[in-house]
């Protein structure tokens, strides 16, 4: 995304100026256009993985790991929509994408544990399409997993187990938090859909500062 709208920003905008069509109909024609793609691509790479690394076999969890993938996907081409509708030379975009986006990977939770990260940085991990989407694939994989099954505690010679997500033992990876899947899905689907209303109104801007 970052790399070809650039080119296609000039035909876009004279066309816009010589009325051949208005900024709602391009941009969402090309929204839809694009869909199959931003569908099929994840999908493939999600069957691929999901088998192979041998995750949570049962259909419920594969398909909410699919829906997962997808939304990640959306919600970052509408992020690079952004970068590539503000910056008109590509090179430049490209140079600049890396510091764009590293922040919100740093806070994301795989790195750093969401409890360590300062208050004042916090805005980095609330906004991170990646945080949204690593504790949905967190809590998909480890939730009800009897994989990750550990002893509680016994009580009368009865022992009772939990899952790592409720906080019995150690945590697997350390980082998984309190927000569930449902709520993880939901955020990212705001966040898909935020970013492409913002990369609308940029597109939307620049047809009028560049009115001939």
């Amino acid at each position: 995304m970052i790399l070809i709208f650039p080119d296609e920003r000039p035909v876009f905008l004279r066309e816009v100026n010589n009325n051949m069509y208005k900024v709602g109909p391009y941009f969402w024609a090309k929204v839809s256009s694009e869909l199959p793609f931003s569908i099929l691509m994840p999908s493939v790479f999600g069957c691929i993985t999901y088998f192979s690394v041998g995750l949570n076999p049962t259909a419920g969890n594969f398909f909410l790991f699919l829906l997962t993938l997808i939304l990640i996907y959306n919600a970052a081409s509408g992020y690079s929509l952004i970068i590539s509708a503000i910056f008109s030379n590509k090179q430049v975009a490209v140079t600049l994408t890396p510091v764009l986006i590293v922040p919100f990977m740093l806070f994301a939770g795989f790195f750093v544990a969401t409890s360590s990260i300062p208050v004042w940085l916090r805005e980095f991990e609330y906004i991170s399409i990646y945080k949204y989407g690593y504790q949905a694939l967190m809590q998909n994989e480890f939730t009800n997993n009897s994989a990750f099954l550990c002893a509680a505690q016994t009580t009368d010679g009865v022992t009772t187990y939990n899952n790592f997500v409720n906080g019995c033992g150690a945590n697997p990876v350390g980082q998984i938090g309190d927000m569930t899947c449902g709520i993880a899905l939901f955020l990212l689907f705001v966040l898909y859909v935020i970013c492409y209303m913002i990369s609308w109104f940029i597109l939307h801007k620049l047809s009028h500062d560049h009115e001939i």
